[in-house]
């Protein structure tokens, strides 16, 4: 059984005098309660098991999701934060589950978070931002083990983007036990908690991981969700072609931009036999030469444009353009920074993932040059050519 865990007691204060008669994760979106979409997503992915930890107007919940097969729900009668709602609910956990915040939507590869995280005893599906000035970030390692947390208000001054906690957990029911043993009811939070002892250890992941995400506790948010995730749901789930352009779709001159370019004819193969296979296609590509001054944003579009136009001409089109214009050792100060964007970070892999409903785990990246190319994913394919 694939148990998901869905975390629904909040109340939603912020949400209050928008909506103030369900619990947030049952807030309307459109015709339907905000949970369903998760549901749905769970569903397609083949979950067939399902906690609800509830607390306020916990009765909404369990009538209106009552007839689910393999269905519980455990409520708090006092507020017990997130890790004391799972310890709460420890007797109906299988040994390996799903954490799932139930006002937060990231429409994730669970497969992929699962394989990665199967000799792990936590591990956190992790989100690409660039306002981590809103959120702060999770710096990992080459291993993507966690490093910390940092705080959105000690963050440092180098920092554009970063990755944020994106509400979902692949935990197994092993890594609980020390806390169930001496759980007696009272309040524990996962996140300030029982986290910081496993990074400690030495032993918490965090996977980078695209899709659509939208966390619907301010207004603002809810109302953007109102459009945003029912369109989402109606997208074909497509795997990529994610592929370089200097040196792999353009001869790569010095800096090059503008239309003055030579298309490099062994890659349109490529590319059309991944268009005729219903692939999406997009171009991920560095382009320094903005913050180094050696062209401007026009010229980088001019060349794009000219790109696009070509394959176009060949029966391919570009679904998305993805472009990081910063380098640590930019002349331009406002693009001085060490980026996520910039391959081999996968900050433009994880963009797109966020416009185009991606299926990553079938996805390919091509590329010429080994070192730049090879994206910071361990379930991205990348062919060097």
């Amino acid at each position: 059984m694939k148990q998901a865990v869905i975390l629904a007691g909040g109340f939603g204060t912020r949400l209050s005098h928008v909506v103030s008669d369900v619990p947030k994760p049952m807030a309307p979106i459109q015709d339907k309660p905000f949970l369903d979409y998760i549901i749905t997503t769970l569903k397609q992915q083949g979950f067939d098991g399902f906690v609800f930890l509830t607390g306020y107007k916990s009765e909404i919940i369990e009538n209106y999701y009552k007839d689910l097969d393999n269905v519980h729900f455990i409520k708090e009668e006092t507020a017990l934060g997130t890790g004391g709602a799972i310890l709460n609910a420890y007797e109906y956990l299988n040994d390996d589950f799903f954490v799932i915040n139930g006002d937060t939507f990231f429409d994730i590869d669970y497969s992929i978070l699962e394989d990665f995280g199967k000799d792990k005893p936590i591990t956190l599906a992790l989100r690409y931002t660039n306002n981590i000035e809103r959120y702060g970030f999770v710096d990992i390692d080459e291993s993507f083990r966690i490093k910390s947390f940092i705080e959105k208000g000690t963050l440092p001054n180098n920092k554009i983007d970063g990755y944020i906690n994106g509400g979902i957990y692949y935990v197994h029911k092993s890594a609980l036990k020390p806390y169930a043993d001496k759980f007696n009811g009272e309040f524990i939070s996962l996140e300030t908690e029982i986290f910081p002892k496993l990074l400690a250890e030495q032993i918490l992941y965090g996977l980078p991981l695209g899709g659509c995400f939208i966390d619907i506790g301010i207004p603002d948010d809810y109302y953007k969700a109102q459009d945003l995730i029912p369109n989402w749901i109606e997208r074909e789930i497509k795997p990529a072609l994610f592929v370089d352009k200097d040196g792999t779709l353009i001869e790569n001159t010095e800096y090059p931009h503008g239309k003055d370019f030579n298309i490099i004819n062994e890659t349109v193969d490529i590319l059309k036999e991944y268009s005729a296979q219903n692939y999406h296609i997009v171009m991920v590509t560095n382009q320094a030469g903005i913050g180094k001054g050696k062209f401007t944003f026009e010229g980088m579009q001019e060349g794009f444009e000219g790109i696009k136009e070509f394959y176009k001409s060949k029966g391919v089109v570009f679904d998305d353009i993805e472009y990081c214009p910063y380098h640590k050792d930019a002349a331009i100060k406002e693009y001085a920074y060490d980026t996520l964007l910039r391959k081999p970070n996968p900050g433009m892999i994880l963009q797109a993932c966020e416009k185009l409903r991606i299926y990553l785990k079938n996805s390919i990246m091509v590329g010429d040059n080994k070192d730049i190319d090879n994206i910071k994913l361990p379930y991205l394919r990348c062919n060097i050519i």
